[in-house]
This record gives C-alpha cells, structure tokens and sequence, in this order.
C-alpha cells in the first residue's frame, strides 16, 4: 500500500492525509451498525403484520423483473418522441 500511495501527487498524497486523519476514528476503532430507527422498526412491524393478516395483497416475486422491464419500456417509449 505503501508504494500505491507513493504513486499519487504531492496534493493528492496530502488530500488523503487530511482524510485519512478526518476518519482516522472511524477507520482504527469502527463502531457497531447503529440499529435501525424506532419509527422504521414499527413501520416493518406494521408492515409484517398486514402481509400476514392478508396474504392475499401480496403479489409473487417471480415475474417482478419482467414486469419492470415492461414498465421501464412504456415510461421510454411515452419519452422518445416520435420521428
């Protein structure tokens, strides 16, 4: 790694310095993932519990991508225009 910034400019080397010392805490003693919000956490809970209270809504993952791509063709085709 030594040599790889070696190879970098004069400014550049000190560009990375200033980060480097910026996030040095980050980088020697990285804290655990912070837990997910409480609002988001009930917004799942909530979610959960309407999927499993009505199967029925949810739709199956199996044609997703083609449905998507078909989406994704209408909304170009609405934009190009015509020749």
């Amino acid at each position: 790694m030594g040599t790889t910034l070696l190879c970098l400019s004069r400014e550049e080397r000190r560009q990375f310095a200033r980060w480097f010392y910026a996030h040095e805490s980050e980088i020697l003693d990285p804290q655990p993932d912070e837990e997910i919000s409480p609002d988001l956490k009930t917004e799942i809970l909530r979610r959960r519990e309407e999927a499993l209270a009505h199967p029925e809504l949810l739709e199956p993952w199996g044609d997703t991508t083609e449905k998507l791509r078909a989406q994704l063709n209408e909304i170009r085709l609405q934009k190009t225009p015509a020749r």
